[in-house]
């Protein structure tokens, strides 16, 4: 029995593998009330923005804000990237999903009062007593692509934390492909 369901387990990480590199942005979605909530409010920050902020944000590629997802330490571009994924959504968030399961270390800075526990605890983080909380940890892909999903579609399936396992991304990842489908 015990076998039986590893084999289960290992089939449904292999499909979620397989089918996360297929993932397309439904044509006709059904944007749920909380997704257009989540959309909006990203929309309504952006346009705090002062008009040079904006027009730069607005002039990223998806290829630019991918790359410095998986290859930049500076926490300016994830923020920027927040904003320009509510426009921008049905290109990235296939990207961001695959993404869930790649744990490379990028690090981190320039994050000014974020805080991020156990980053802080282990001494990767500075703790300024106050800031924005993220439980995610920035420092890697899988956490970045996590961040980003639940910040531009209000939903929250957990968190990518410095411990999280391959099996842990992979039941992540499933629950985005998942939510994705039923769009």
């Amino acid at each position: 029995m015990k076998n039986l369901l590893i084999l289960i387990f290992i089939s449904n990480i292999s499909f979620a593998q397989t089918n996360a590199l297929n993932l397309k942005f439904p044509k006709d979605p059904k944007i749920s009330q909380k997704f257009q909530n989540a959309i909006d409010e990203q929309k309504n920050q952006f346009n705090w923005l002062d008009e040079s902020n904006k027009e730069k944000i607005k002039n990223y590629s998806m290829e630019f804000i991918l790359d410095k997802i998986d290859n930049n330490q500076e926490y300016g571009y994830l923020f920027d990237a927040e904003y320009w994924i509510a426009f921008n959504y049905e290109k990235i968030i296939p990207q961001l999903i695959n993404r869930i399961t790649n744990k490379k270390e990028v690090g981190l800075m320039n994050s000014a009062d974020l805080m991020i526990f156990e980053r802080i605890e282990s001494g990767d983080l500075k703790d300024y007593g106050h800031g924005l909380i993220v439980n995610d940890d920035l420092f890697t892909i899988a956490g970045r692509a996590n961040r980003l999903l639940t910040a531009v579609t209000g939903e929250n399936f957990g968190s990518v934390s410095m411990k999280s396992t391959p099996k842990d991304l992979h039941i992540l990842q499933e629950k985005w492909i998942v939510w994705l489908n039923e769009l």
